[in-house]
């Protein structure tokens, strides 16, 4: 299963993924890792999808 980061629309694998855990948007691990695991769009936790 493919899925878009919200931020910088790379196409990544679920196992890849970071999703939000106050709004529900996904990001690839760069983008994640670069926001310090924290959402750009709301500032709630990122967690491992899988």
């Amino acid at each position: 299963m493919k899925l878009l980061c919200a931020k910088c629309g790379k196409e990544c694998d679920a196992n890849e993924l970071r999703v939000c855990s106050e709004c529900g948007a996904f990001f690839c691990g760069t983008c994640g890792a670069a926001a310090d695991n924290l959402c750009p769009e709301c500032f709630g936790r990122l967690n491992k999808l899988c």
